[in-house]
């Protein structure tokens, strides 16, 4: 048997595909991947290290200003790689500074590959689908264009023999490589690596590809048995059937899995999901409201989602160009308003509904509402999520509970910052005072950090503690484990972290999280019942 956990075999239909070759549990890592090739993207230039694309101020070169650094260490390994061959070739072609920083990805990617025969040998068995771009008009002629300021810049040759080769090998940069993604900033740059790269699509994914500074981490996210193919999305795979057809079409090949052969919705995947057993630690642990949600079965709202489920690119970028707080809600409730049929069905899972609640809680938070946005986090947190991606380790699934955790942080102060003598609530309350009677009967400082500790739990082995994820949840972590007068909430939840799955531990963890997380959640409907719906 292979000494490595995967390998690359002929694929009858696919060309090759990455197989496994020893068994995975979801969320465990299948393998680290070093990139060939891995530059920022022009946007996040000045925003993130050329060499580890870590997020900072980094500092621009001295001589070609078109690559950034964190430190001395990342600039002096950036410069035994790659980037002694590219300055030297961007300073002699380009004269003007702004003209080296504002060249396209692609553009210096190809750079790169023309100056250094590592990442040429490492390009040459990809598939680039040449053939089928040419015969695509104006889309070989932009490729073709990059070719010809690839050859010029790097100072090798303009022949039409020099601008083919590098036309092919920016084909394949482009069909194999992966946008980098921070979960601050979004897309950050561009990572290519040959071996990852055999990894074929499928829109019920088995494993996904999540990023560590310099590496990629192909991380199982369904059981992969020895011999099984180790499958990733190339695209969002929640959007619906023909926006993820429309975006696979640069690939050249059609989708074949059960999501889309048969159209099924998300909860109808959620449903025959391999990992809806492991939410019993997690914020739905009713197995049955994922195997059983009316969506899977009932025609009417099938065909609800079918007509009103899209994606959410358009707002993505209709928000993007919004300053003003009152603007971006004025957007949101126009979006939510077109989306009145899912809300009505509750079909909080379909897409674009749960990017617009998400944006509508950053909104509450931006306007220092915590209570609201917390809210409505939560309806996210478990109305949302866990139907979109069943498995509890998944990476927004674990950004959800942060969201939700550091939201209870700043209600707990605020909570505690009030007077104890507040009268209850009437039948005739505001829900503003609804929301805070029911902020003041939860143990919100418990509840924060049993949310922190699930987040560190579900993070990858052996690579979790370096995510940005890890860092922020420990730092809260330790911020409430300082505090005193907690012994005896301590000891219960000392007790349910060493055995979550004892009787008293999941009575603990249902009253504790589970139960106040729901409360919340019923409120953060009432929230966009009276502010997005009127």
């Amino acid at each position: 048997m292979s000494s490595s956990p995967i390998e690359v075999r002929p694929h009858p239909s696919k060309g090759r595909a990455l197989h496994a070759t020893k068994d995975f549990p979801p969320g465990a890592v299948i393998l680290p991947f070093t990139p060939l090739l891995l530059l920022p993207t022009v946007s996040a230039l000045t925003s993130v290290c050329s060499h580890c694309l870590r997020p900072g101020d980094p500092r621009l070169c001295s001589s070609c200003h078109a690559a950034a650094y964190c430190d001395a260490a990342c600039q002096a390994a950036a410069w035994k790689a790659v980037h002694s061959r590219e300055c030297k070739a961007l300073t002699k072609t380009i004269r003007d500074e702004e003209r080296r920083r504002m060249l396209p990805t692609p553009t210096r990617a190809l750079i790169q590959a023309l100056l250094w025969g590592k990442i040429r040998d490492g390009l040459a068995d990809l598939e680039g689908h040449v053939l089928e771009k040419r015969a695509e008009g104006d889309a070989w002629k932009d490729i073709e264009m990059m070719a010809v300021a690839g050859c010029a810049f790097s100072g090798l040759g303009r022949g039409d023999q020099d601008v083919r080769r590098a036309a092919e090998m920016l084909c394949k940069i482009q069909n194999n490589s992966f946008q980098r993604f921070d979960p601050d900033l979004n897309i950050v740059g561009l990572f290519l690596e040959p071996t990852l790269a055999m990894a074929n699509h499928s829109c019920i994914p088995n494993a996904a590809v999540q990023f560590i500074g310099r590496d990629a981490l192909l991380v199982a996210e369904n059981p992969i048995r020895a011999g099984d193919e180790i499958e990733i999305a190339y695209t969002f795979y929640t959007d619906p059937l023909p926006k993820r057809r429309e975006a696979l079409a640069h690939y050249m090949f059609t989708c074949q899995c059960l999501r889309c052969r048969e159209n099924l919705n998300v909860y109808q995947v959620a449903a025959i999901s391999p990992c809806v057993n492991l939410n019993s630690q997690s914020l739905v642990p009713d197995v049955s409201k994922f195997r059983n949600h009316p969506a899977t079965t009932s025609t009417t709202k099938q065909d609800i989602i079918n007509q009103h489920g899209e994606s959410a690119e358009d707002m993505a970028d209709a928000l993007a160009e919004v300053e003003s707080p009152s603007e971006r809600r004025k957007l949101l409730k126009s979006e939510y308003s077109k989306k009145k049929a899912l809300v009505e069905e509750e079909l909080w899972a379909v897409t674009p509904l749960p990017d617009i609640l998400y944006r509508i809680s950053m909104l509450y938070s931006e306007e220092e509402n915590y209570a609201f946005a917390l809210a409505v986090a939560c309806l996210v947190a478990t109305a949302c999520d866990p139907y979109q991606y069943p498995s509890p380790y998944h990476p927004i699934r674990l950004a959800g509970l942060f969201t939700v955790a550091n939201l209870v942080s700043h209600t707990a102060a605020a909570t505690a910052s009030q007077t104890s003598s507040a009268v209850p609530v009437s039948n005739n309350a505001t829900l503003e005072q609804e929301m805070e009677e029911t902020l003041r009967e939860i143990d919100q400082v418990s509840l924060c950090q049993m949310l922190l500790i699930m987040i560190l739990r579900y993070l990858p082995d052996g690579y979790g503690a370096e995510t940005s994820l890890a860092v922020k949840a420990r730092a809260l972590l330790d911020d409430i484990e300082k505090l005193a007068g907690r012994e005896k909430e301590t000891s219960l939840i000392d007790e349910w972290r060493r055995d979550p799955s004892s009787e008293k531990s999941q009575a603990f963890f249902e009253f504790a999280v589970v139960k106040q997380v729901d409360a919340l959640a019923s409120l953060g409907k009432q929230v966009l019942r009276r502010d997005f719906e009127s």
